[in-house]
Order: structure tokens, then sequence, then C-alpha cells
């Protein structure tokens, strides 16, 4: 699903924010992405979401070489990638509702379809009852499950989060984490970055290290195995 081969990633000005990375997440598979301020999770995560390209190695995901993309190719690809961002990045002056919808207004879906599949991510993040509400109406857990919701209304196959906790206290944070459990329990594919480390150990799920660029630690460790398909989880 995931696959990094020798990735390098060097920014102008010399600086080399990823070096010789190289890891698989398979097919329905959940794992922390953790390290220092600095250590490369965000450029890791850019990367797989074409919002930045490697200096060199190779790069696969969801069975494409991102190498082989061209631009016009990148809306495509993103549509089997959910991202979500520590700061939310909620439009202020639309509704729940309206944030949630746009990346299928973008897409063009039908107007019946959108509010169809907007009301099914709400419910999956239990904010039905907020879809008229704005964004300063909400709680910082709740602006964060708007856009979780955003990520998942397309039905991705992988979801990206960087440090979607961050921002929230310990309760709010395993309460995020235990929404990301829901849709890798239905085979949805699940890199979640944080510096949190009380929070990954009380996880079992496999975690990737990185320092200074360099993958230090990839283990593996027992946690739950994800069951079905992302159709069960998203419909």
């Amino acid at each position: 699903m995931i696959n990094f081969n020798k990735v390098n990633k060097t920014y102008p000005g010399g600086f080399l924010a990823l070096k010789q990375v190289s890891f698989s997440l398979e097919s329905g598979e959940m794992a922390f992405l953790t390290g220092h301020s600095g250590a490369g999770k965000s450029t890791l995560l850019k990367l797989i979401s074409l919002m930045e390209k490697p200096s060199s190695g190779s790069i696969q995901v969801n069975h494409t070489e991102l190498s082989d993309i061209q631009y016009k190719q990148v809306p495509y690809v993103r549509r089997g990638i959910g991202m979500i961002f520590q700061s939310h990045n909620l439009l202020k002056d639309r509704t729940v509702f309206d944030n949630v919808a746009l990346p299928l207004i973008i897409e063009g879906v039908s107007h019946s379809e959108i509010k169809k599949r907007v009301a099914t991510a709400l419910d999956k993040v239990h904010l039905s009852a907020k879809l008229k509400c704005y964004p300063h109406m909400l709680s910082g857990g709740e602006q964060q499950r708007v856009g979780i919701a955003r990520a998942i209304v397309n039905k991705p196959p992988i979801l990206l989060a960087d440090e979607p906790t961050g921002n929230l206290d310990p309760k709010l944070s395993l309460d995020i984490i235990r929404l990301f459990e829901e849709f890798n329990a239905a085979g949805v594919t699940v890199l979640i970055a944080t510096h949190d480390l009380g929070l990954i150990a009380r996880m079992k799920y496999r975690t990737l290290t990185l320092k200074e660029g360099t993958m230090i630690n990839d283990g593996i460790v027992d946690g739950l195995q994800a069951q079905g398909t992302s159709d069960e989880q998203y419909s």
C-alpha cells in the first residue's frame, strides 16, 4: 500500500530532510510515525501525499509509482489519500457541512450524493448534530473531528494524520485515536505522525521512528488486526 525504497529528500540550501528511508506499510495496517521536531515526519507524509517530491529513491502508493505521476494526474492520486492536519485548516466562513463537502464539490459530485456522503462522514465522527455549525462554535476536539470527516468523505483507502492530537488533552487525544482505530478495523490503512510517546505507549501498534531524517526503528508489535473492507467502514 505504501512503500519507500532508499528515499532521500534534500531541500533548497542543502538541508537533507530524509536519508535513505526504506519501509513498507501493508494494506489495512495502522502505524505510528514518531521522532523529535524536525526529524522528518511531516516531510515523509508530504511525499506520500504528493505535496513534495523525493530527491531520489522510489515511493509507491496504492500500487502506483509516484515518480511516474504527471502533474495533471496528482488530484486523481490524492483521492486515494485522506490527509488530516493538526491545525484543522477549516474554512471559518463555511459551515461544518460545507467544510466536509469541499473535496466532493471539487470532484464534481452531484448535490444529492454530497448530502449522503457528508451525512455518513459526520455520523462516523459523531458530529451529525453539528452540520449547520461554524468552526468557531466547536471545541478543539470537534474541529479535529470535522477535519477527519473531510478526509474520509471520499472513502480513501489510506489515511495520513500529521500530529492530529497535538492541541488536545489526553482524553480527547485518545478519543481521536479511537476513531482512527475504527477506520483501521474496517481495512483502511492509517499512518499517524506524532511526538506523543505516552500516547504511543498505550497503543500497541507498529512504530516507525525517525531521527535526523534517518529511520532508526521499524518495530512491529502485536496490535489489533484490521478486518473487513474500507467500504464497510465508510458505508
